[in-house]
């Protein structure tokens, strides 16, 4: 992914789904990832696609998919070794009691080094008529650290109609397009599915007002840009403006859209310092 790239992603491939060296100020927590492994977040963004949402569902997993597929993005609170995944590592509940499983597990679109930390599902999850309702890692899955993520559960799946939210927000030293801002610092800001701005635009000057960086005096402060853009994920990286300690981010309903256009509602996360 190239950050800044400026490049469109179709809203559909978007849903599915820095440097160091430089001291950060102090953040709302110590950790970005929990001591114990744990599901954040399970989001059924795509469910029952066509002929045309199959073809761009294959072209960012991958995988071979089928007209009818699903595709669920994971993110997890460790990083994940991507040659430990394999798709019956997963097993998914119905709202009917059915057990599914999906075709496709991989780390793609989001493959970075700073990310990594969300799984993509994508094959026949469930239906319209019958949802995903819980998720179990049944195989030997691994974190890239070797904590064994095998066991884990969520009955907890959120879906399209509800809107994208934030899991995760990390601070950190400021990257090149920040840099050029006046920022010190930049807030990698990790969603539950892709999110752009409405009908798949690029995040810009329209959505900056929906931001806003609480520090750890309690004041409000707006963002001055966004960084890592255009290539279909669910990592954005908002720059701070110089001098402030972020203790959280807030993100104002209807700023950001996944790619069947649901807005996201109001949502938050507590900042914290990458790992």
């Amino acid at each position: 992914m190239n950050r800044g790239s400026g490049l469109l992603i179709v809203a559909l491939v978007a849903l599915l789904v820095a440097a160091c060296g430089e001291s950060s100020p102090g953040a709302g927590g110590e950790a970005t990832d929990t001591d114990s492994p744990t599901i954040l977040s399970a989001y059924l963004g795509a469910l029952d696609v066509p002929v045309l949402g199959a073809a761009l569902l294959s072209n960012v997993s991958g995988c071979d998919q089928q007209p009818g597929d699903d595709g669920m993005p994971v993110v997890l609170s460790h990083p994940v070794a991507a040659d430990t995944l394999d798709p019956t590592d997963f097993e998914l509940r119905t709202a009917a009691g059915s057990t599914t499983a999906p075709t496709c597990a991989t780390l793609e679109p989001a493959t970075e080094s700073d990310e990594l930390q969300t799984v993509l599902l994508t094959g026949p999850l469930g239906s319209d008529d019958d949802r995903p309702v819980a998720l179990s890692i049944v195989g030997e899955v691994l974190a890239i650290d070797g904590t064994v993520l095998t066991g884990l559960k969520s009955e907890d799946i959120d879906t399209f109609e509800d809107g994208p939210e934030i899991v995760l927000a990390k601070l950190d030293p400021a990257g090149e397009v920040c840099l050029s801002l006046g920022s010190t610092h930049e807030i990698q800001t990790t969603w539950q599915g892709g999110v752009t701005g409405q009908r798949g635009s690029e995040p810009g000057a329209a959505e900056l007002d929906g931001f806003s960086v609480v520090d750890t005096d309690g004041v409000t402060h707006s963002i001055l840009g966004f960084d890592d853009l255009g290539d279909g994920d669910n990592y954005v990286v908002v720059c701070l403006p110089p001098g402030v300690d972020p203790s959280q981010i807030d993100v104002q309903p209807a700023t950001l859209f996944d790619p069947t256009n649901n807005p996201n509602p109001t949502t938050s996360a507590e900042v914290v310092a990458r790992r």
